[in-house]
């Protein structure tokens, strides 16, 4: 059963966000392994990046992996990896940990298959030990959006997209299969436009592709202004 964490406001999303991946980092540290995370774009998880940089004090064993990309170059305001390189780079303390951007993004089918054979190459088993997701006033989370055909991918770790309904339309994905069967998949909610979403989400809509998580979403942290709606 998924668990429901209403906090006071973004700032304390975003700071629970941090804690749960520098609690990952560690217990992986301790059991001498190397540590895969799956991060999210959006404001949010950016200030989660922030504050993580701030409380790491070592990222050996660590490797960032971006659960979707917008295909445009690395240097566009529009790029995750940017927006990582900008967050959580620009603040470490020591030497950052490994970020394994999307090659040639500008070409999705070519990049989508690139990022599969990545994944399923440096990623055990093709499991993530956590996944940060963010979701849309559209209930779309990564870059999966409802009824479009990437929602129906279940071989692959990545997936292009093409015509999303949100710009820029050409995007890449890791797939739900992937999504689900993180060790631990964490969706962030922030902000009163998201809450007639997460009250689908709560009740259960399956036309929205976060509830398509099903089980494999094993925690949503959002603030009052999502959970209750606008005052």
């Amino acid at each position: 059963m998924t668990e429901v964490r209403v906090l006071p406001d973004a700032e304390a999303v975003a700071r629970h966000a941090a804690d749960a991946l520098a609690w990952r980092i560690a217990d992986a540290r301790k059991r001498g392994d190397d540590v895969h995370i799956a991060l999210a774009g959006g404001t949010t998880p950016r200030r989660a990046y922030e504050l993580l940089a701030v409380i790491e004090g070592s990222w050996e064993h660590v490797h960032l992996w971006l659960g979707d990309e917008r295909c445009v170059p690395g240097d566009h305001p529009q790029s995750n990896a940017r927006m990582v390189r900008e967050s959580l780079y620009a603040n470490a303390r020591v030497q950052p940990p490994v970020l394994h951007p999307v090659r040639s993004p500008e070409q999705p089918e070519d990049a989508a298959w690139l990022y599969s054979r990545e994944v399923a190459d440096r990623v055990p088993d093709g499991v993530f030990d956590i996944v940060l997701l963010g979701m849309g006033p559209d209930g779309h989370t990564a870059s999966l959006f409802s009824g479009h055909p990437a929602l129906g991918v279940t071989q692959a770790p990545c997936v292009a997209v093409r015509e999303a309904p949100k710009p820029p339309p050409e995007r890449i994905t890791l797939t739900l299969p992937v999504l689900r069967g993180a060790r631990h998949t964490l969706l962030l909610v922030t902000g009163a436009e998201k809450a007639g979403a997460l009250a689908r989400w709560r009740a259960g809509d399956d036309a929205l592709p976060v509830t398509l998580l099903g089980p494999g979403l094993d925690e949503v942290a959002c603030d009052h202004a999502a959970y209750d709606g606008p005052s």
